[in-house]
């Protein structure tokens, strides 16, 4: 089912009658059987989005479209929702069993298409054991969460939430309150629990690794507004302005101001590239993994001022004409601290924007 916002705005005012925009005239398609991760830093609007979607919020104006249902005003109950949020808010008193099944026994709805008691509970069994399975907690069913790890908490709150069998999925940051390795685990079991379902998911994260790992689009958001839409790599590698570019990347981008002259990019009074724009102020954004090692023509030279050891590569910090940066440098470079070495960086790596931040493309 497609998810469709049409210059949805919600806004808050405080005691003093002061007004905040948390979500900004947004619009938005999010297309059926579809992962899509709303990406930002803490107060741009993702999670209040989410409320939005799900009906914990009402819109300050705007339209919300499940398919060609017009959902805005219908109650959270009736819209075909499975939610989950990061507080996994299991029954600690019930089983597994139990916790997937209860939302279904508690359904009107469901009641009503299966009024015959006999014939609900085996329908309740049924789905309850599918859909464990689904999420591979078909072995702990007659345990009780507190017998349960982190991670297989969040999957049987995965497992309630999908045992409704709904239109629509949403997750509000699930994985926050688990530990680093348990968290790669349990995101690669959503993308999969998704991709066997086919529900349309919504995944509220503010960690870029995520957002890029599992989602079909990300959606990444500032103060309310959406700053750009699309494929995960399509978003880092061609970002829409110096927000974004700023925004996704570990270790961040490196950014300079810089002037344009004779068709060069001057970084502190140094050529540092061509590029031939119609701009005499702009910024410029190097990933850090763009670096390569070479004493080619368009190479210069850097004086490693600090080197770490992380895994494959080394993480290097030096001094590019008066700005403090990083490189990624391939560890098969025997580099060191105080090292003098020539670097050059690839084409691809190298973002320019106007003094706004937004990307100038072609240069």
């Amino acid at each position: 089912m497609d998810i469709r916002l049409e210059h949805l705005t919600k806004s808050f005012t405080n005691k003093d009658k002061v007004e905040t925009i948390a979500v900004n005239d947004l619009n938005l398609t999010i297309k059926s059987g579809h992962l899509v991760g709303l990406l930002g830093p803490s107060g741009c609007g993702k999670s209040t989005t989410l409320y939005l979607l799900c009906g914990l919020h009402e819109p300050t104006s705007g339209k919300i479209w499940f398919g060609s249902d017009d959902v805005t005003a219908v109650p959270p109950e009736k819209r075909g929702i499975g939610l989950v949020f990061q507080n996994y808010s299991l029954y600690p008193h019930m089983t597994v069993y139990e916790n997937i099944a209860f939302p279904l026994k508690n359904s009107k709805s469901f009641k009503k298409e299966h009024p015959e008691s006999k014939e609900r509970k085996e329908k309740i069994d049924a789905i309850v054991h599918e859909t464990a399975r689904i999420v591979d907690i078909d072995k702990l069913l007659d345990r009780k969460p507190g017998q349960l790890s982190g991670g297989q908490q969040q999957r049987v709150a995965i497992a309630r939430a999908i045992a409704k069998q709904p239109k629509v999925l949403l997750l509000d940051e699930p994985l926050s309150n688990l530990d680093a390795r348990l968290r790669i685990q349990t995101r690669e079991e959503i993308r999969r629990i998704q991709q066997e379902t086919g529900i349309t998911t919504v995944f509220v994260t503010h960690d870029q690794e995520e957002a890029m790992s599992i989602t079909d689009e990300i959606v990444v958001m500032n103060q309310g507004i959406i700053q750009q839409v699309g494929a995960p790599q399509d978003i880092y590698t061609e970002p829409d302005n110096a927000f974004v570019a700023k925004f996704l990347g570990n270790p961040p981008i490196n950014m300079f101001d810089a002037k344009v002259s004779d068709g060069y990019v001057v970084i502190n009074g140094e050529k540092a590239f061509k590029a031939d724009v119609p701009y005499t102020d702009v910024q410029v954004g190097i990933r850090p993994e763009s670096f390569i090692v070479s004493d080619g023509d368009d190479s210069f030279d850097i004086d490693i001022k600090y080197k770490a050891t992380i895994g494959r590569d080394f993480l290097v910090r030096f001094d590019l004409n008066g700005v403090f940066s990083k490189a990624l440098i391939e560890s098969d470079n025997r580099v060191n601290e105080g090292d003098r070495i020539k670097v050059r960086a690839k084409r691809s790596g190298i973002h320019l924007f106007d003094k706004e931040g937004n990307r100038i493309s072609q240069w």
